[in-house]
């Protein structure tokens, strides 16, 4: 079974969500790799792996960050779950608080409701604040959304309608990071897209402790509300991970 996490490949590119951009800032590349691992056995066996890695690089005007996710469960010896997101970003800082940004998600999901889930945007973003302790950036701008369901494999909870959607879109975003203390940090993140066929929120909140030098626990929250689902179905998901974090 151990064998069978090594086969699923990860997307290449990742990047932390926040990454300081001020004059003094260290070294330009920033890194890190969260897992979160959970085997069970008995009268069933399942393995579920759940990582992150990301890097983040910024130069000058120049900054680019990007984030790959992998989901993987095993149920009894056979997979039942592989699902695969990345987030890339490139931005270029025009004035001291404002920038221009370009912005890709994807999301691969062998046994979800959607085969590939595409979206490009770009747009302005702001500094609304830019301290120490406290970030708070603000996104705003058109772009594009393309969606493919997988119809083998759409349930009757799956918060999707079986059609395929390509269709120009708006993406908003906010993005706050609070130094708590020096060793505890909460970073929480809204994005909306809307689009003809639908509109959607996800809200991200979580909170990262250091253990031991650049080792640190990670505690997540993802609620995800979409307007127009099937009848009979709730407009809301939550996820919820614990996961393990090295910065390097």
């Amino acid at each position: 079974m151990a064998s069978a996490l090594l086969k699923p490949s990860f997307f290449c590119l990742v990047a932390l969500p926040f990454s300081a951009w001020a004059d003094d800032v260290p070294p330009p590349w920033q890194s890190e790799v969260e897992l979160g691992l959970q085997a069970l056995s008995g009268n069933s066996d399942s393995i579920t792996l759940n990582t992150r890695l990301g890097m983040s690089y910024t130069s000058g005007p120049y900054r680019h960050t990007s984030e790959a996710k992998f989901l993987l469960v095993e149920k009894d010896g056979e997979e039942d779950k592989r699902k695969g997101e990345m987030e890339s970003q490139a931005n270029y800082k025009f004035d001291p608080s404002r920038y221009v940004l370009a912005n890709i998600t994807y999301t691969n999901d062998k046994y979800g409701p959607y085969f590939d889930d595409f979206t490009f945007a770009t747009g302005l973003g702001y500094q609304a604040i830019w301290r120490e302790d406290m970030t708070l950036l603000l996104e705003v701008g058109p772009g594009y959304r393309y969606q493919k369901p997988n119809l083998d494999e759409i349930d009757d909870d799956d918060l999707i309608l079986p059609h395929n959607v390509q269709e120009f879109i708006v993406r908003g975003q906010a993005e706050w990071m609070w130094q708590m203390t020096k060793t505890a940090e909460l970073q929480g993140r809204l994005t909306t897209i809307s689009g003809p066929s639908n509109t959607s929120f996800e809200a991200r909140l979580s909170v990262q402790t250091s253990l031991i030098d650049d080792l640190a626990i990670k505690i997540s929250t993802t609620q995800k509300y979409i307007n127009d689902v099937p009848p009979g179905l709730s407009n809301l998901d939550s996820i919820f991970t614990v996961n393990m974090v090295y910065k390097f």
